[in-house]
């Protein structure tokens, strides 16, 4: 597939209000733009590239290629997002329950992925940092948040609506027309008056992707360290060990 750059080139006009000028006035002068006019540019291969730059270019990507290509982990089997449940939303949502079982202050009772933070696919055999980098290419951070039980139960019924989404191994949710029918933690309801301990990213913990319910938490601790950051750790201690990365759908979402 072949891209065109389109460069856009923007000249504005901006005139100062009438009106004789002091130097003591200089705060309460107003500025408006009076005129705005624009070409496009198509950037394609026929106009050559400059030497000097793509040397440069060059020269920073044989370093980052060699980078990228390192060798983190082994795949047991090729891996994918989906809905309601996929090996791909399920590995990180259990890596992240993981991670937040460790660093949350009291534990983690459940962790919430969406589905789109992957970008990629992981492949089955090697694992490189490039493939981590394609599939987490956003630099989101994993938050930790208190919410009421009523408010993760909104949570899982916002779930339901969009046809699934991650969540950890210990989370069952049952699905019937795109309405949550039973969900619980451990084998147990959720307790409207109880507090959980919820991992997930700081894009889902400001309410988007029809997680609104995060808005309402009791408290939210973004830990400044990024979900992709977080895998490659845990792919590097699982390959330390000798182990190769495995997922399976195991019936955390079921749709009736």
């Amino acid at each position: 597939m072949k891209y065109k750059w389109i460069l856009y080139t923007l000249t504005t006009l901006f005139v100062i209000s009438c009106g004789s000028y002091k130097q003591s006035d200089r705060q309460s002068q107003e500025y408006s733009i009076v005129n705005i006019s624009g070409q496009i540019v198509e950037m394609n291969s026929e106009q050559g590239t400059n030497a000097e730059m793509q040397a440069l270019v060059d020269k920073y990507k044989v370093s980052l290629d060699k980078e990228m290509d390192e060798v983190v982990g082994t795949s047991a089997e090729f891996m994918q997002k989906g809905r309601p449940e996929s090996l791909l939303t399920n590995l990180t949502s259990d890596i992240m329950l993981q991670y937040g079982s460790k660093h949350f202050p009291n534990g983690a009772d459940v962790a919430i992925m969406n589905v789109n933070g992957h970008r990629a696919t992981l492949p089955k055999g090697q694992i490189t940092l490039r493939n981590l980098f394609e599939i987490y290419s956003f630099d989101n951070t994993v938050s930790f948040l208190e919410v009421k039980g009523e408010d993760l139960t909104k949570i899982f019924e916002a779930n339901a609506r969009i046809g699934g989404a991650g969540i950890s191994s210990n989370a069952r949710l049952k699905v019937k027309d795109r309405k949550l029918t039973s969900a619980t933690l451990d084998g147990k309801p959720i307790d409207n008056g109880k507090i959980y301990n919820v991992v997930t990213i700081d894009y889902l913990a400001d309410g988007n992707d029809n997680m609104s319910a995060f808005k309402d938490a009791v408290s939210i601790v973004d830990s400044g360290i990024t979900l992709r950051d977080v895998v490659i750790d845990y792919v590097r201690n699982q390959t330390a060990v000798g182990k190769t990365i495995t997922s399976k759908l195991d019936g955390r979402i079921t749709i009736e």
